[in-house]
């Protein structure tokens, strides 16, 4: 397999946002459909809790993702350097 690019860790750090924006747009949504009661307002919470951990975990693979591209840009600057 070969070894990502820093541009392809990028798409990747795309497709991740653009999965947390629609996690956080169809939570939303549910969130307006539900009944203004005592157990539209539980539920309302759970949604919002689930969302919340679902997005953490996306923005700590974002995280880590990023770090690897630096690392990759680090290691083909010095590869580079080391080729002038």
């Amino acid at each position: 397999m070969k070894n990502p690019s820093p541009s392809d860790i990028q798409r990747a750090v795309s497709v991740l946002t653009l999965l947390r924006q629609r996690i956080d747009e169809a939570a939303a949504n549910r969130v307006t459909k539900l009944p203004d009661s005592r157990m539209g307002d539980q539920h309302a919470a759970q949604i919002e809790s689930q969302t919340l951990e679902q997005t953490a975990r996306i923005e700590a693979v974002i995280a880590q993702l990023e770090t690897w591209r630096e690392e990759l840009n680090q290691l083909l600057r010095q590869h580079v350097s080391r080729r002038v």
